[in-house]
């Protein structure tokens, strides 16, 4: 049995036209895709992955911290930051597009978890 195209590959895009269109700027900065490839460990210390993953688990308010601390920093990607602030205050329309965005890796997370799988 084959899984219907949708499912095997994720359209930004797509989901940021269905959604909210002035996002895609900004999110195709930011999020990150395949976070079933990167070590837990890894993603907790990097607040731009942290912000990915919270998105991926429905943990809006915290995604929201890290999301108003990296716009008021000085790293390169502070603006894609506050932009989608700007664009999503209340990263409602953010966590729309997210739970489609991360649905892939977040299954993959799971499977992975249950034949135990462990990352290095």
């Amino acid at each position: 049995m084959s899984v219907p195209l949708e499912e095997r590959y994720t359209d930004l895009q797509k989901l940021c036209d269905r959604v909210e269109p002035k996002l895609f700027d900004s999110l195709s900065w930011i999020l990150v895709l395949n976070l079933d490839l990167i070590p837990v460990e890894d993603i907790k210390a990097n607040p731009n992955l942290l912000f990915s993953y919270n998105l991926m688990y429905g943990k809006v308010d915290e995604a929201k911290n890290i999301a108003d601390e990296l716009s008021k920093s000085d790293r390169p990607n502070a603006k894609y930051y506050q932009e989608m602030l700007n664009i999503d205050p209340d990263l409602s329309k953010t966590s729309d597009i997210g739970q489609t965005f991360f649905s892939l890796a977040l299954r993959r997370i799971e499977v992975a978890a249950k034949l135990g799988i462990k990352q290095y």
